[in-house]
């Protein structure tokens, strides 16, 4: 299962509490120690909000406190948190995003409380014996919302059993489900192909942007996607409206999606013949963009659109 939403809380760890401590010559309580910080990178493993399925606190480790003799506490290490490539960071109380949108982004997210001194140090001209030590200070915690959106150069969309997951399977190494009935696909499934990233999202219906069938838990990873391939099967009583039910759903999510580069792409070509081919391009190319008769059992047409792509 993939988790592509959650929420989180993330925190500095506590700084380490200050020594009280007297020897002969006077108080050397030591200083506690700073509370780690915590840091965020990028990894390209779009898996990696799973990590927080049952876990949504994470802090780093507070600092030691301090000792005798002067001697001060550990520092807490600092935490590295990896989130994958296209996560968007929502501060909930100041409401700052933060993109993680490149896989050498390293960023401080939650500084570690300072540590609190000891008794030694707060010795002064006024007080040479103080009986008292800081506490040390909390680190910075900061409630996050976490949405992760694909980074692709081609998103495949189309009403469900349109042949998206079996073109991604053939185009790509990737291993998507396949199968007849609606919602195969019910996770977003990746693929590469000379160096190019191509996203199968699932089947969108009717009702989509608005939370039916998979409604929009997925429509969100349209938006950072170049190129937009749309699928429709070429034994479809209405082509037009099968492109029309997705375009329209694509709209009311976001206007700005439907501004996307795009091609469509007649799947399963090899369950018509030449007329009936011709019949379905004819209706469609009022629509504007480019038209590819594909069939996974025709080589060649799968050759033509990696060379396309």
């Amino acid at each position: 299962m993939l988790i592509d939403e959650v929420d989180i809380t993330i925190a500095g760890g506590h700084g380490g509490r200050g020594k009280v401590s007297f020897q002969q010559v006077g108080p050397d309580g030591g200083n506690g120690g700073k509370g780690g910080n915590v840091y965020l990178s990028v990894t390209s493993d779009l898996k990696a909000l799973n990590q927080f399925s049952s876990e949504k606190h994470v802090a780093a480790p507070d600092g030691e406190a301090g000792a005798s003799h002067g001697l001060s506490g550990k520092k807490g290490s600092n935490l590295e948190i990896r989130l994958p490539i296209g996560t968007s960071l929502l501060n909930k109380k100041t409401g700052e995003i933060i993109e993680l949108n490149d896989l050498d982004q390293n960023i401080l997210i939650c500084k570690g409380g300072l540590g609190g001194r000891g008794n030694r140090e707060l010795k002064s001209s006024t007080n040479r014996s103080p009986k008292y030590a800081q506490p040390g200070l909390p680190g910075e915690r900061k409630d996050l919302e976490l949405i992760l959106r694909y980074l692709a150069d081609f998103g495949l969309i189309g009403l469900p059993n349109s042949g998206k997951s079996s073109l991604l399977n053939e185009l790509t190494n990737a291993h998507a489900v396949v199968g007849d009935y609606p919602f195969t696909t019910l996770e977003a499934n990746l693929g590469v192909i000379n160096k190019k990233i191509i996203a199968d999202i699932p089947g969108l219906i009717e009702g989509a942007s608005k939370g039916k069938g998979l409604g929009i838990k997925f429509l969100k990873h349209i938006e950072k996607v170049e190129m937009l391939l749309h699928c429709i099967a070429a034994d479809s009583k209405d082509a037009e409206n099968d492109y029309h039910t997705v375009n329209k759903e694509l709209e009311e999510f976001d206007e700005k999606i439907i501004g996307k580069k795009r091609m469509i792409l007649l799947t399963k070509s090899d369950l018509v013949d030449k007329k009936g081919l011709k019949k379905q391009i004819k209706k469609l190319l009022p629509i504007g963009y480019p038209i590819h008769p594909i069939s996974i059992y025709d080589e060649e047409s799968i050759n033509n659109l990696k060379n396309l792509l």
